[in-house]
């Protein structure tokens, strides 16, 4: 919802800024502007007609001026103009961007008695002169600057016809967009205030869904510790019990037998509180160098015997490149590690039977940016109702189990800047294990 709201805003911007454009396109093409730019163009070019009149000392010839105007107007569109000498008038016109067919060469009768007094008025003034004849389709904008190597009158002139909208026309439209803009704006500003307030609400509320998830897990974690308890108590009370009710001749021997389940019940509770200590205090991350190989095989060796016992096989799949010395060995914390394999060990060693097998591996993975490790089984696999809450406190299908052994996998994991899951698998278990590994 967040990224929609966004790709909104943006389209918002993007079409105001498309609405500005426009309102200044149409503010260019109102009479004022565009007259302006003509007065500019035609002075311009009438400074060129002069520089080139000048270098080419026009005394009579008519073909030198035609040249001169040709070359000086023709990357100048719209733009004619020529030279006029007091008495005869306009002596040489051009209009080389002219967009009818054939090429205009006679000067515009409507236009001769301006050109001859804005001519005058610059030979009097002896500098640049400009005018504008206003017209309700279009104005007419002259320009005309004496050619001072000439003594005799001559004056460069030229002229600039702008096609005007009506402001009937242009006003309105420059109103309706300006209005439309000043909506498509204040919109803007609009969802931009409601976005900073859904962020507000947005942060309030996973604040309050975090304390929630909080609270829940509490609620959790203190009923299942509440069940662990009540088990090794209830049993060391019905023990004591029965020891005391026993008759004179057979209550030495239950008394003994209560005293070691009452040990036994005590290891359990210290196992609980430990691993309830482990998960609560947090985890101090001692990196080294490890040989995954050694560290592979110290593991299987040290459940070697229970599996023995049971009858599964133990077996190790290290990728070739990482059993050999390389100079990059593995990098994490080989005591918490040790921990998280001894207790996906125990976990497989509980639910696979005789003639199973579990395998421990290692390979490099992303590239070569991950240190991927897994523990995969072939025993009865994960219950389908544990999947999602597997790596939660107290979530167990193993009888006498705690629930806490995954969850400090997890925990562990997480505090060396990886991740654990459960893998998909046909048959039996895998737990999924990926570190960091160091590029450097």
């Amino acid at each position: 919802m967040r990224r929609e709201l966004l790709i909104l805003w943006l389209a918002i911007a993007a079409v105001s800024v498309v609405l500005a454009a426009l309102l200044l396109v149409l503010i260019r093409q109102g009479a004022g502007p565009q007259i302006v730019r003509a007065t500019r163009q035609a002075s311009v070019s009438c400074e060129a007609l002069r520089a080139g009149a000048e270098r080419m000392a026009l005394a009579a010839p008519p073909s030198a001026a035609q040249a001169v105007l040709d070359l000086a107007l023709r990357d100048m569109p719209g733009t004619e103009g020529g030279f006029w000498r007091t008495g005869p008038g306009v002596v040489a016109y051009a209009f080389p961007t002219y967009d009818g067919t054939g090429i205009k060469r006679d000067p515009p009768s409507a236009e001769l008695e301006r050109i001859g007094s804005t001519a005058q008025r610059a030979l009097d003034s002896a500098s640049l002169v400009t005018d504008v004849r206003p017209g309700l389709r279009e104005a007419v904008v002259f320009a005309a600057c004496p050619v001072d190597a000439q003594p005799r009158g001559l004056t460069a002139w030229t002229l600039v016809r702008v096609p005007l909208i009506s402001p009937d026309v242009i006003n309105p439209l420059i109103l309706a967009v300006s209005l439309l803009l000043c909506m498509v704006v204040v919109s803007g500003v609009w969802l931009g205030r409601m976005l900073g307030r859904w962020r507000r609400q947005s942060a309030a509320l996973q604040l309050q869904l975090a304390q929630s998830e909080r609270l829940a897990t509490l609620g959790r974690v203190s009923a299942g510790l509440a069940h662990e308890i009540r088990n090794p108590l209830g049993t060391m009370r019905m023990k004591v019990e029965n020891a005391l009710a026993a008759p004179a001749e057979v209550r030495d021997a239950r008394v003994a037998g209560a005293l070691e389940s009452v040990l036994a019940q005590t290891e359990r509770l210290e196992s609980l509180v430990s691993s309830l200590l482990a998960l609560t205090q947090p985890f101090r991350v001692q990196r080294e160098r490890v040989d995954l190989s050694a560290f592979l095989q110290g593991r299987l060796q040290a459940h070697a015997a229970a599996a023995a016992a049971s009858g599964v096989r133990l077996e190790i799949a290290l990728e070739p490149a990482l059993g050999a010395i390389t100079p990059a060995p593995a990098w994490f914390d080989p005591v918490q590690m040790a921990r998280v394999f001894d207790n996906l060990l125990l976990n497989a060693l509980a639910h696979t039977g005789a003639g199973g097998r579990i395998e421990l591996g290692a390979a490099r993975g992303a590239g070569g940016a991950v240190l991927q490790l897994w523990v995969a089984d072939d025993g009865t696999g994960v219950p389908v109702e544990l999947r999602e809450t597997l790596f939660e406190a107290f979530a167990t299908a193993r009888t006498g189990g705690s629930g806490l052994g995954l969850a400090l996998v997890r925990e562990i994991l997480q505090a060396h800047g990886g991740r654990v899951a459960l893998a998909d698998s046909a048959h039996g278990a895998r737990i999924d294990m990926e570190l960091p590994w160091p590029t450097s």
